[in-house]
């Protein structure tokens, strides 16, 4: 069996640690073959790790995915650089994969979109929920009339990160290099998730905030300004006119990790919540009141990365995110970034038509 040949660009923690190589190593046809990174100390005990030979560890990127043992490109970088990364993937006709969000805007974002369609290269976002059972399930009970009309869509992803004890000033606490902080970095997996159950954004008005203002420099340890959201809360009007309130925190004081799923219809209520790993999906019936816990089917389980190496082989579905996906979420991430510093509310189309 021919294994695709993976290159990552960013060899950080959502690469290392949470997301794309523990992933990598779960598919059976790919292997990754080059690794890349500005660090030079990380780009060593990656490669260490990995047993990446040294002359495909690169610190320039280009070099990575002009690589002939690289078929597909994985970008898991800070956000300001993911679309010129991904541009000289497109250059080279290959493949890639790319960290959420897309962009720093939806304009940069639509060229990147326009130029990769003009190539006919094939693209992949981490929108990482869409790979997950729970949800994949709660889809298809929303998609086949569990709920009838959909009324509201509360979301809840709130959690302690931003009060880890010692954390730096890292690039999510930047504003040149994330654009925002939890509003596009959480956000944008939320307001996927919004779209992943049928719906779309109308308009939005949105509010953020700083609490942890200052933090450890990275590099010197001085302690400097922090510029990006620790907290944001979206409240949406939906095409379909069902009305979406978003609450995102990275300072929620005793919780690691929560997000909850609750949706109103006219046949009653879902409510999905993740709890530091532990996962419940609970209906309630309209009429009768009654609540029922239901149990996703093995059918709906997937791996995200697995998902873009079927991909690159030419295999995709329903639930596959591309950058189609990735621009519809930046246009709302846009518009509640306008809301939060112009204070009024902001349509989806008036993004898209500047």
């Amino acid at each position: 069996m021919k294994k695709v040949r993976i290159g990552i660009v960013g060899v950080g923690k959502i690469a290392v640690e949470w997301a794309h190589i523990p992933q990598y190593n779960q598919v059976e046809n790919c292997e990754i073959t080059a690794i890349c990174d500005i660090d030079e100390k990380k780009l060593r005990e990656v490669g260490d790790m990995l047993g990446i030979p040294e002359n495909r560890r690169f610190v320039d990127y280009k070099e990575l995915i002009a690589c002939e043992d690289v078929d597909a490109v994985d970008i898991a970088t800070w956000n300001s650089v993911h679309c010129e990364i991904a541009m000289e993937a497109v250059r080279a006709g290959k493949t890639f994969s790319i960290e959420k969000p897309v962009g720093m805007n939806y304009k940069e974002v639509k060229e990147l979109y326009d130029f990769a369609n003009e190539k006919n290269v094939e693209s992949f976002v981490c929108l990482s929920w869409r790979y997950r059972q729970y949800p994949r399930y709660l889809r298809y009970l929303v998609k086949n009339g569990k709920l009838g009309k959909l009324y509201h869509v509360y979301i809840r992803c709130i959690k302690d990160s931003g009060l880890w004890e010692g954390r730096k000033r890292e690039w999510r606490f930047d504003r040149s290099r994330a654009g925002s902080g939890v509003l596009c970095d959480l956000g944008s997996h939320m307001i996927d998730t919004v779209r992943f159950l049928g719906e779309e954004f109308k308009e939005v008005s949105a509010n953020w905030g700083i609490f942890i203002t200052e933090r450890p420099s990275e590099e010197t340890g001085e302690i400097v300004p922090v510029d990006t959201d620790d907290w944001s809360n979206i409240n949406g009007v939906l095409e379909s006119g069902a009305s979406c309130t978003i609450q995102l925190s990275r300072c929620a004081t005793t919780i690691p990790d929560l997000i909850q799923f609750e949706l109103y219809g006219e046949k009653g209520k879902l409510l999905y919540t993740y709890l530091a790993g532990e996962q419940s999906l609970e209906f309630v019936d309209a009429k009768d009141k009654k609540s029922e816990m239901l149990t996703p089917p093995d059918e709906f389980a997937a791996i995200q990365s697995k998902s873009f190496v079927d991909l690159v082989d030419g295999i995709e579905d329903e639930y596959t995110a591309k950058l189609y996906h990735g621009l519809e979420c930046q246009a709302v991430i846009d518009a509640a970034r306008i809301s939060c510093e112009e204070r009024r509310i902001v349509t989806i189309d008036e993004i898209k038509n500047v």
